[in-house]
């Protein structure tokens, strides 16, 4: 579904509280776990242009099958970097969204106001930034310099305050994000390969392909569905791109992100070189510290023509529609 909304009008820059950082000078937070009621400690923001307590945000933004968990999966090798998954999607894990709310008091969602809405997002990701450092397997992030966020184009919409007009303003999330000063990071993909995969992923109950499974048969697509779904996709990558304007953004394409992992070397590292893994450790100023441990395999793993029992229907709709100039990468 398209978020709602022209996004587009709203445009205006907002500066940073402070370089590099979710936070407000003087905002003092005390944090509980998630659904436990345990104190994990306090954090003091101080007023100086970076205080200690400061890394860099960055939130990762694009469409379902992007790439995003990839990417996940490759900025987490870096020990300087810690990247949490879909955080507004329903996940037991404590410091995705809906668990954190839980331990709120009762009224809080949704909040009142802006402030309000601002303060609580300030609370939030203070609170992942406690358990990524604390709570992270091995206590291998302990001392991150920067940690971001999963959050889909249709998700952009799902924080707000309860005042908030979504059909007169860009996405509460958009504005609060260019506030702190985050760093977003657009995943992109050839649309109508994105929507294949979303409705082969879909078929076969399987979205992130982890145990090697291979496919062993055709499967047949509704092809005007697929075309609507690559519809969809650009609709909202053009609705996000006008909203994003003043933002920092860091392109990610999923094609140059595979081209990055053809340089894996045989010790599972990959070689720095032009393309979004640098873009992107100069934008965040990590070091460029990658590997490819290949616990992720490709979900489809077959050419399109093996793949789809209905491909030259697809190939031929294809080609009839504004998406012709993609017919040559469907081989």
């Amino acid at each position: 579904m398209a978020p709602a909304g022209d996004w587009s009008r709203f445009t205006r820059n907002l500066d940073p509280p402070c370089r590099g950082c979710w936070l407000k000078p003087g905002a003092i937070f005390c944090f509980q776990g998630a659904g436990q009621g345990s104190m994990m400690g306090v954090l003091i923001h101080d007023n100086s242009e970076s205080c200690a307590s400061c890394v860099r945000p960055f939130v990762v933004i694009g469409a379902q099958r992007t790439g995003t968990n990839l990417l996940r999966e490759i900025l987490n090798t870096n020990e300087q970097l810690a990247m949490l998954g879909e955080i507004l999607t329903p996940n037991p894990a404590p410091a995705h969204w809906e668990n954190f709310c839980r331990s709120l008091p009762p009224g809080s969602i949704p909040p009142a106001n802006y402030n309000a809405a601002e303060s609580l997002l300030d609370e939030y990701f203070a609170f992942v930034e406690q358990r990524i450092r604390n709570h992270w397997e091995g206590n291998r992030k302990n001392n991150v310099h920067a940690f971001g966020v999963d959050i889909k184009y249709n998700q952009l919409t799902a924080i707000a305050p309860a005042d908030w007009d979504s059909r007169a303003h860009s996405p509460f999330l958009l504005r609060y994000l260019r506030s702190r000063g985050a760093l977003l990071i657009h995943t992109t993909r050839n649309a109508i390969h994105c929507a294949i995969s979303a409705l082969i992923a879909s078929e076969r109950n399987l979205w992130h392909n982890y145990e090697g499974a291979l496919i062993d048969r055709a499967y047949r697509i509704d092809v005007e569905g697929c075309l609507s779904y690559a519809r969809t996709i650009i609709y909202s990558r053009n609705l996000f791109e006008g909203a994003a304007r003043g933002c920092k953004v860091v392109m990610c394409p999923y094609e140059g992100l595979v081209k990055d992992l053809k340089r894996r070397g045989l010790q599972s590292d990959i070689a720095e070189g032009p393309g979004p893994l640098q873009d992107i450790a100069e934008a965040i100023g990590a070091p460029f510290r990658f590997r490819d441990d290949g616990r992720l395999h490709k979900a489809i793993n077959v050419p399109y023509s093996t793949l789809l029992s209905n491909y030259e229907t697809l190939i031929k709709r294809v080609l009839n529609s504004e998406f012709s100039a993609l017919v040559s990468t469907l081989d």
